[in-house]
């Protein structure tokens, strides 16, 4: 067995153990809030409905989320189901993560890592809350299949039939609204990079899957938004500003914590590894001192402010925003989150030359404009695919500084090091979820809780991995009065959810 073909066995039972992991981590979730009310009456009315209802109550949940909404409800009614969607959809994100930096060791640890260097609120709200993760994390799996697909198109011709890739942008835009409307952008820069493409190469590559991706991802739009909950809805969960003080605000409140600040680990590491590129690559000593210093002054103040607000500052997990942070702490935060953007284009003009890196760039930016101009609702999850990108660009970075230094008697031993390590990390969430589960299934089983509706005394001791950190209120007794097989007289059916 040659080193090459035992090193991609390997990589098949890596993404087999992996599917396994998130397999059994389905079973422990602890479901919360949204998760009941699509459970219940109401997903049942608004899946009977077109999703659209007139009663407030129903908030964003009336919508044209179709296949989010109904994958929902599926796996609410059935663990199978949810246990062998969610892994799959993890591992293949993973696989996705590994594959479009390089599917090198440096990757592999990398887009592994992902899972378990996440900020605690992309923990909460999108991989231990099924609402969340239903409507975020398809629709940004499908796209990066697509870049997959299409980066292998261009260099070897190899394509499907054009109606898989209509199938894709189709369906993945029948999730959440901003990563509908971003598919058609994607589509259109694809268009046009296979016109560019073939008259500098002298190529004569077909368009049809392009012009199938593009077709599907605006038919999907259409379907989405003609919903008439985007429309005709009576309540006040959508708002939307066009104030210049209100962007400047929802900014320095919110969106620069979870956009840039909270993502240290990332960061450091491109700040690392940009650090080591100037050392090795760049030639100007003025453009190696302006990266040089700048990465160690975003690396000293981005851990520092970390510490600083673990230590000094407490976060509303309910709503995810802060609610005792100094303003003027904030605004100066806000500042430097500009800088280091700023920082960040013009260093991957200077050092990643190619236009992967430069869609990625601008994937980061852009899909996280749209939420400076909305003020409800505002959550964490709503930053995720923007964050993606931004750690595939840290990925590429720090395979690029491993590159270049000569590493080659250790890097075995360090990948063996550090993938103990995530192994381990993984083995201590799986304990810390197990511990949640069987303290939860004794705590609901409280009869003040099941029969007059009292809410829970006490959280599980892990509260970081449930969805919005346990909060007891959004415990449903109806839902664990089905679970634990206890009749009701039809209490649900009759009417009576809350």
């Amino acid at each position: 067995m040659n080193r090459s073909f035992k090193f991609h066995l390997n990589n098949k039972v890596i993404f087999s153990i992996l599917y396994l992991y998130f397999l059994i981590t389905s079973f422990l979730i602890i479901p919360a809030g949204d998760d009941f009310f699509w459970w219940g009456k109401p997903g049942h009315y608004l899946l009977t409905h077109h999703f659209y209802g007139l009663d407030s109550s129903f908030g964003g949940s009336s919508n044209g989320r179709y296949l989010g909404n109904l994958l929902e409800i599926l796996i609410m009614h059935s663990s199978i189901f949810a246990a062998i969607f969610y892994a799959g959809i993890i591992t293949t994100f993973v696989w996705c993560l590994w594959y479009l930096t390089g599917r090198t060791r440096v990757s592999l640890i990398m887009a592994l890592a992902f899972f378990i260097t996440l900020q605690s609120g992309y923990i909460q709200s999108i991989f231990m809350w099924f609402a969340g993760f239903v409507n975020y994390l398809p629709p940004i799996t499908l796209l990066l299949l697509y870049c997959i697909m299409f980066k292998k198109y261009i260099k070897t011709n190899y394509s499907l039939p054009a109606a898989f890739f209509f199938l894709m942008s189709f369906i993945g835009g029948l999730f959440v609204e901003h990563m509908t409307l971003y598919q058609i952008f994607v589509g259109l820069l694809s268009i046009y990079f296979i016109k560019i493409w073939n008259k500098r190469k002298n190529n004569n590559l077909s368009k049809n899957i392009v012009y199938a991706y593009t077709l599907g991802a605006v038919s999907s739009a259409i379907f989405m938004f003609v919903n008439p909950a985007y429309y005709f809805s009576r309540n006040e969960y959508r708002k939307v500003s066009f104030s210049l003080d209100k962007y400047f605000e929802s900014y320095v409140n919110t969106t620069h914590f979870w956009i840039i600040t909270f993502n240290y680990f990332i960061i450091t590491l491109i700040c690392l590894s940009l650090i080591v590129i100037a050392l090795k690559e760049v030639k100007s000593k003025r453009i190696q001192y302006f990266i040089i210093i700048s990465a160690v002054f975003f690396i000293i103040y981005y851990l520092s402010v970390n510490l600083y607000l673990k230590l000094n500052c407490k976060i509303n997990y309910i709503n995810y925003q802060f609610f005792q942070v100094n303003h003027k702490l904030a605004l100066i935060d806000g500042l430097f989150g500009i800088l280091f953007y700023l920082f960040l284009i013009a260093s991957t003009l200077l050092v990643l030359k190619n236009y992967d890196t430069y869609f990625y760039l601008f994937s980061t930016v852009a899909l996280f404009i749209p939420f400076l101009f909305i003020l409800s609702p505002i959550f964490i999850r709503e930053y995720f695919s923007s964050f993606v990108f931004l750690y595939i660009l840290g990925i590429i970075y720090v395979n690029k500084a491993i590159a270049i230094i000569d590493m080659t008697t250790l890097t075995h031993k360090i990948f063996k090091i550090i993938m103990s390590g995530i192994v381990l990390s993984y083995a201590l969430v799986m304990f810390m979820m197990i511990a949640n589960y069987q303290s939860n299934m004794n705590r609901v089983k409280d009869p003040d809780f099941l029969y007059t509706a009292k809410t829970l005394e006490h959280k599980v001791p892990y509260p970081a991995f449930v969805s919005q950190n346990d909060e007891l209120m959004m415990q449903s007794p109806v839902y664990w009065h089905n679970r634990l097989n206890y009749k009701l007289n039809d209490y649900f059916y009759n009417g009576n959810y809350k």
